[in-house]
């Protein structure tokens, strides 16, 4: 093993960096701090933590690592341990550890090792006994289970030739062919009946025998009286009935009865069997484990100071750093492994702190861009909204017909688009679960229309046909309308945007309780890779078509956070060149917002 033993070459990855640039420093610096703690933690060389530093600060995360780790047979993972403290004993003799003229100082690799190997070959003698009880226990319980199943299959033929008397005395008291029908069916049923019985009951032939001699004789007085019902002698059929039926029924009763007591009595028997069987087995595995408890303590108490309490600590420790708290340092008296451990995990909680400061600081510049986007776009077109409302008003002078229908589409639209920044805007507090919405009760068509009407002119001015279908009829749904119409009116928007001929349909479909909205193009579809990260912020299909038509990436992403605070779906079906179709389900009558993720 010692020094000729071969080096084992590690190579770590890291993971895939953010997409957006300002999202990879800070993931980046993040992978790098925990990477660089796995490291020092299983003892890597300086080389890693050096390359981690120069990845760090320019950002390449394509580095690879090779890390020999030497297998000295003293060593863990590659590092050396700590040399020994010597000390003098009464008499002059050198003391190592405790032990005169003798040094151990095991890794704690070798300590868990060893704990591991005893605990080990305890559950395993656990184990093996436990699975000699289960074997037994199972054995005893496939016995009550075939019993129990054949009581069941004994109390079914004593059910169906009850079903069939009184199926007989419906016919009798209701001559017609349904009745009639009931009755043959019935007696198909107990043939069924009785080959299960035999499969499962294959200890008890002559009994079953005599069974299937009675059942015949049964059927052929039930087919008989059912010739007299068809035969409109009912009279001789209900004699037939008192005379033959019934004391056939009473023997089929009393033979079933037999082959349920004495079933009952071996599942009685099986189960006491059992009992002892578990009874015993319980003291056996009981004593073992006590055993094997006395024995784990032992163990337990002679490595906990050197393992168990350290990892304890830092535990702790690791708690409060999950839980926020960075000032908390992790003091641990250990110096092997684990008081190295403790001192990289102390460092990784510093990094941590000042990365945590600035993700607070790029929140801060985020919520500060966002007033001030809002104040930057608001104002221009409050603007242009109150002037067109002033054209309207006459204050400038009647306007042409013509003229007012323009403006009134001007003021729609202008509306509508103040509408969506301030949708925009509320995407962050959609992200932090501030977002409530406004549940009131709505029309569908009306919702429809109000969209259609919206769009209508970016429609024509593609010279696309913008088509709807809506049930008529349809009862009011409850929801947020302002918000289910923000979502279709942005699918309606991308349909319109991304296609330059053909027509886009709006489609309206009620499932159960359930509202399904679906927009069809005929645009250039999206190609299967990119459809599941369409719906994420900032993200777009990366070709010709997206970039001349622009856009920030945050239509879809917004119309599926208002589905899902619905307690909806979204979803896509689409082919390179064969269009898109958007479809988000939505419940009928929503009372209570959904959870937020």
């Amino acid at each position: 093993m010692g020094a000729s033993r071969r080096a084992t070459t590690m190579r770590f990855r890291l993971l895939r960096m953010c997409r957006t640039t300002a999202g990879a420093n800070t993931i980046l610096k993040t992978q790098s701090v925990f990477t660089r703690f796995a490291c020092e933690r299983r003892g890597c060389s300086n080389r890693i933590l050096q390359r981690l530093s120069r990845m760090q600060q320019t950002g390449d995360s394509s580095t690879r690592f090779d890390v020999n780790l030497g297998a000295d047979s003293t060593s863990f993972l590659g590092q050396r341990p700590l040399p020994a403290t010597s000390r003098e004993s009464e008499n002059g003799a050198a003391v190592k550890n405790g032990l005169p003229g003798f040094e151990f100082r095991p890794s704690l690799r070798t300590k868990l090792l060893m704990a591991f190997f005893v605990i080990e070959m305890l559950l395993i003698s656990v184990g093996v006994i436990g699975l000699l009880s289960l074997r037994e226990a199972d054995q005893r319980a496939n016995q009550v289970v075939g019993l129990q199943q054949k009581i069941e299959a004994y109390r079914q033929m004593q059910h169906n030739t009850l079903r069939q008397l009184y199926g007989v005395s419906t016919a009798l008291a209701f001559p017609n062919e349904a009745t009639l029908a009931v009755v043959l069916r019935q007696i198909n049923q107990f043939g069924y009946d009785l080959d299960r019985v035999s499969f499962v009951a294959k200890d008890e032939v002559t009994l079953l025998n005599q069974v299937r001699e009675e059942y015949a004789r049964f059927i052929a007085v039930v087919s008989h009286i059912v010739d007299l019902i068809r035969g409109g002698r009912a009279a001789e059929a209900k004699q037939s009935e008192l005379a033959e039926l019934g004391p056939l029924a009473d023997k089929l009763e009393r033979l079933t009865n037999q082959l349920v007591n004495r079933a009952e009595a071996d599942m009685v028997a099986g189960i006491d069997a059992s009992r002892r069987t578990y009874t015993k087995s319980q003291i056996l595995v009981t004593a073992v484990a006590l055993a094997s408890f006395v024995l784990t303590l032992v163990l337990g108490h002679a490595i906990s100071r050197s393992v168990i309490e350290p990892v304890r600590i830092i535990h702790h420790g690791l708690n409060r750093i999950a839980a926020g708290d960075f000032a908390q340092r992790i003091e641990v008296p250990n110096r092997d492994e684990l008081g190295e451990l403790a001192a990289h995990v102390n460092s990784t909680c510093e990094e941590l702190q000042q990365l945590y400061r600035r993700l607070e600081e790029a929140s801060r510049h985020k919520s500060q861009f966002l007033a001030n986007m809002s104040h930057e776009l608001r104002t221009p077109l409050n603007a242009v909204l109150g002037f067109s409302e002033l054209m309207l008003d006459g204050i400038y002078g009647d306007p042409p017909e013509r003229m007012r229908s323009a403006v009134e589409r001007i003021q729609r639209n202008g509306r509508h688009l103040l509408g969506l920044i301030n949708d925009v805007l509320d995407l962050s507090k959609i992200e932090a679960g501030q977002l409530r919405l406004s549940l009131t009760d709505y029309s569908v068509e009306e919702l429809v229309d109000v969209v259609h009407t919206s769009v209508e002119s970016l429609a024509a001015d593609k010279k696309l046909s913008l088509r709807i279908a809506v049930p008529p009829g349809l009862p009011p749904a409850r929801g947020d309308e302002r918000r289910l119409a923000q979502a279709l009116f942005n699918l309606v928007g991308n349909a319109i945007k991304f296609t330059d001929a053909g027509e886009v349909r709006i489609e309206v479909e009620a499932r159960e309780d359930s509202y399904v909205f679906s927009v069809q193009d005929t645009g250039p579809g999206i190609d299967e890779v990119d459809q599941a990260r369409i719906f994420q912020e900032f993200q777009q299909v990366d070709n010709s078509i997206t970039k001349s038509k622009g856009g920030a990436g945050l239509g879809l992403a917004i119309v599926k956070r208002i589905v899902e605070m619905h307690g909806g779906r979204i979803w896509i079906e689409s082919r390179l060149g064969h269009g898109a179709r958007f479809s988000f389900l939505v419940p009928a009558r929503l009372e209570q917002q959904a959870m937020q993720t």
